[in-house]
């Protein structure tokens, strides 16, 4: 909790007291117990300030690297595409097609 920047004070409140990014934050911390083969993160940092959502960043990534975790990360914020080594825009999914019948 105090790697995701959360007050001591907020340690032992429920969730629906925190604010809507103390509760990313505590959902991020709990989706990395247990060091996951997989994390999807589906726009975790919607709710951060930009200091935040860079520190927060750094943590997630470094978090997910140490524990061998594959991260599965959606974002609408394109600022954050340069952290990644692979990217996939929505409009390349849309374009899948099934494979062929035998």
């Amino acid at each position: 909790m105090r790697a995701m920047d959360l007050p001591a004070a907020s340690w032992d409140a429920p969730a629906r007291a925190l604010s809507v990014g103390q509760q990313q934050r505590v959902a991020a911390a709990r989706a990395l117990v247990g060091a996951p083969p997989v994390v999807i993160a589906d726009e975790p940092t919607s709710a951060l300030d930009e200091n935040r959502r860079d520190a927060f960043m750094d943590l997630l990534l470094a978090a997910c690297a140490q524990a061998a975790s594959t991260l599965v990360f959606v974002s609408h914020d394109q600022r954050l595409a340069p952290r990644f080594a692979r990217q996939v825009d929505l409009a390349q999914i849309n374009r899948a097609t099934a494979p062929a019948a035998s």
